[in-house]
């Protein structure tokens, strides 16, 4: 009877080793799942600041590049009025860059080039 117990009292000793075994496990898992979700949560915000510097990089340049544009405008277009293709002179705003005189003459030039036989108008 003895023996029985002995061996019931060992028994219940691996079992509760075995338990903590599982339970430190368990914290270990859950240390570790917790870990990669901070990781990733870090990794997200890190992608998303990323992309709004890119975006605000580029705005910035695409600023640089419509004040160049301007300035090349106001530099050459009197000279070149002729000879700008579409699209160079894109909206009103664009025109009220470049002063009345070039205005008054580039749509009198754009209702010339309209009637029939536009180029002759000029």
């Amino acid at each position: 009877m003895a023996k029985f117990a002995e061996d019931d009292r060992i028994e219940q000793m691996n079992a509760q080793k075995r338990r903590m075994k599982q339970i430190e496990h368990k914290r270990a898992v859950d240390a570790l799942l917790e870990e990669r979700r901070r990781q990733m949560t870090m990794d997200k915000q890190r992608d998303i600041n990323e992309r709004v510097e890119a975006e605000r990089i580029e705005q910035i340049r695409k600023q640089i590049i419509e004040e160049e544009r301007i300035k090349l405008l106001r530099e050459h277009a009197h000279r070149l009025l002729g000879y700008l293709p579409k699209g160079v002179i894109r909206d009103e705003k664009d025109l009220d860059h470049l002063g009345n005189d070039f205005k008054n003459e580039f749509k009198r030039r754009q209702v010339n080039m309209q009637h029939p036989g536009g180029w002759d108008n000029l």
